[in-house]
């Protein structure tokens, strides 16, 4: 091992379990202190010596002796890692402030998004098993996100304090919690995911390592019953030569010989068998704890990344609201605010989508319109719409694909966004947005503009790599054509490029069609088969036999989770083989499934096998219930006849 890396090996007094996570907090404590010390490099060079810098100084020795600290005290070496940056930026915001009371009022927004970036700290640091130290480390954060403001007044240096006017800064604190708690819990949800995996892998190891110890020693076995089988021939033959009349003896020796072979090969065969499927079963483990790995990168920086445009736009909206001479706008402005806020909403809910993509819910494909999700990447952009700009959308070759909502959406924002941020200053911005279909019904996307281009001969290895930028005179961070290509590999997609310096860039997105997008299964047992049809938007229900109450509550919670997360105006639900069900699970159906059902989108409702004569009364209740939320209830003999009538409501749109 390279000395440079050996030296940050934890040392022998620290347990083996815990082992990896100091190695990792050793490396990334001398990469802050080399962050600290250009840091410290760029404000001397602009600043001078202020009263901040011994602070900055401060703080870049205590990183430089963590991996020294962690030599014999490990627990109190990541605690610092995880700590000294929540408390010493804190430091530095109530100094700063006393001893600098003309800085401007971005010193009370730029502190919080230091300690907010602190939150991933412990989770890179501690196991999920060290309950204690996670909870102080985040807990910390979370009390300095908090009494932010309380301390600041203690001292007489709170914003309105300072003469600071603008009602909605109390709104950032709140936008600052909500993102903590969304980064805390999507943070450890992965980090008990990616533990798990972990265990499984090592499990998966030890009964591999098991299976080859009992390979060599079946070996073993094998070799000496072979010795023995030769010696026995060698006797066989010394017999046969000595007494001619030993012929019977020998041939069945020979037999013998000849089935334990048989024996041999069969139990050699079995043993291959088993050490391919435990191989197998190790692959497959490992592909899935690179896999939640990246979700759990890919979700930090989507985090960060998506919530900047939002927060800032309703920012600027409620600064317009408060001034005086805004107040014949603010009914508009207001409604704006209104709608900047379902945005946010929106991206939240993505962002959840996004993390939960390994459950079976976010692994269906639904029927996406290209041109809603245009416009509302359009109405996300306005603000950086210009009237000069000319876009042009054509979506008349391939008007919809199969896929999931969020990451198309994502794609096209990015995209779209790039071609905005990085135009050409000397000429009017041109952005072409339009899809088609290949013979194999492959969807293209492509987005193309006259932009300032990208240089691909020294630059084409680094295009989709993070924190890549390619202009600087744009603000940004080099994670948007990272995401996009993650995205795009997540869907089983590809993504390629075309770009000339001054000319433009053309990007052009392939999407294959998704397999069996008219049953993608969502929920199954014994009992029932829970199902999205992406060819009618509609969830369809087929019931197996007889339930009990607990599986028909399951069953239902899975349902509404379908339709909360689609919005399917229709659902179809064969109740043939369902039984008579109790008298309390009806009246649940009726006054808490069909009208959640309703408030997320539910308008018809194809039922089959409700004229039968033992559900007459179930069927009047869900006939009155439906009729009274202005729910169309239709009855078939089948689920094609079914289809067939949602279909009616496709083809009409």
């Amino acid at each position: 091992m390279p000395a440079h890396i050996n030296f940050f090996a934890p040392s022998e007094r620290v347990p083996e379990a815990v082992r990896p996570a100091v190695y990792v907090t050793n490396i990334l404590s001398w990469i802050f202190t080399l962050l600290t010390a250009v840091l410290f490099g760029i404000l001397y060079s602009f600043f001078g010596w202020t009263r901040s810098s011994s602070f900055i100084i401060g703080v870049g020795l205590i990183f430089l002796l963590i991996p020294f600290i962690n030599r014999r005290f490990h627990n109190a070496g990541r605690l610092l890692f995880c700590l000294v940056p929540v408390y010493v930026a804190f430091s530095i915001s109530v100094y700063g402030k006393i001893m600098a009371p003309e800085h401007s009022y971005i010193t009370y927004f730029d502190i919080r998004y230091i300690v907010l970036a602190t939150t991933i700290l412990p989770a890179i640091t501690f196991l999920i098993e060290e309950k204690w130290k996670l909870t102080f480390c985040m807990g910390s954060t979370l009390l300095c996100l908090i009494f932010f403001d309380p301390i600041h007044n203690v001292f007489g240096l709170g914003y309105f304090q300072r003469g600071f006017t603008a009602l909605s800064y109390y709104y950032i604190n709140y936008i600052t919690i909500i993102s903590f708690l969304v980064l805390a819990f999507g943070v450890l949800v992965l980090k008990v995911i990616t533990g798990r995996a972990e265990v499984r892998v090592k499990k998966t190891i030890d009964q591999l390592n098991a299976t080859n110890k009992l390979l060599m020693t079946k070996n073993e076995e094998l070799m000496q019953l072979n010795e023995s089988m030769a010696q026995q021939s060698e006797e066989l033959i010394r017999q046969k030569k000595e007494i001619h009349e030993s012929r019977e003896l020998i041939s069945e020796a020979n037999l013998l010989i000849n089935q334990q072979q048989e024996r041999l090969l069969e139990s050699n065969k079995s043993l291959e068998k088993l050490v391919a499927q435990k191989t197998s079963d190790l692959s497959a483990t490992n592909e899935e704890l690179i896999r939640h790995n990246n979700e759990l990168r890919q979700f930090s920086y989507t985090v960060s990344h998506n919530l900047r445009a939002p927060v800032a736009r309703l920012l600027g909206l409620t600064d317009l609201f408060h001034k005086p001479e805004m107040e014949q706008e603010r009914t508009g402005i207001a409604g704006l605010i209104y709608k900047a806020g379902k945005d946010l909403d929106e991206i939240l809910k993505d962002l959840h989508q996004i993390i939960d993509l390994r459950n079976d819910l976010y692994q269906v494909r639904e029927k996406i319109s290209f041109e809603d999700e245009w416009q509302k990447t359009r109405f996300v952009l306005q603000e950086q719409l210009r009237p000069g700009y000319q876009i042009q959308t054509n979506f008349e070759q391939a008007p919809i694909i199969y896929s999931i909502r969020a990451m198309i959406q994502s794609i096209l924002y990015n995209l779209v966004s790039n071609a905005i941020k990085y135009r050409n200053p000397e000429n009017d911005l041109k952005i072409e947005v339009t899809t088609y279909t290949l013979a194999d019904q492959t969807v293209i996307l492509e987005v193309k503009d006259n932009g300032l281009g990208i240089n691909l001969q020294t630059q084409k290895e680094n295009i989709f790599k993070l924190y890549r930028r390619f202009h600087s005179h744009v603000d940004g961070k080099g994670l948007g054509l990272y995401l996009v290509k993650t995205q795009v590999e997540t869907l089983g997609g590809s993504i390629a490029l075309e770009s000339e310096v001054n000319r433009g860039t053309t990007f052009r997105v392939s999407f294959p069609y998704p397999q069996n997008l008219t049953k993608q299964i969502i929920f199954e047992n014994d009992a029932v088969s829970i199902y999205f049809d992406a060819g009618i938007n509609n969830t369809v229900i087929l019931w197996q036999r007889g339930v009990s109450p607990d599986e028909f509550r399951k069953a239902y919670h899975q349902v509404l989770s379908s339709l909360k997360t689609y919005h399917s105006p229709g659902c179809i639900v064969d109740f043939t083989r369902q039984g008579v069900l109790p008298e309390a699970e009806q009246h649940w159906l009726i006054t808490t499934v069909i009208p959640e059902a309703v408030r997320n989108g539910l308008k018809r409702i194809g039922g089959i096998g409700l004229t039968d004569p033992v559900r007459k009364n179930y069927f009047e209740l869900i006939l009155a219930k439906a009729n009274g939320l202005g729910v169309e209830l239709r009855l078939f003999s089948n689920i094609d006849e079914a289809k067939a009538w949602m279909n009616l409501f496709i083809q009409n749109r």
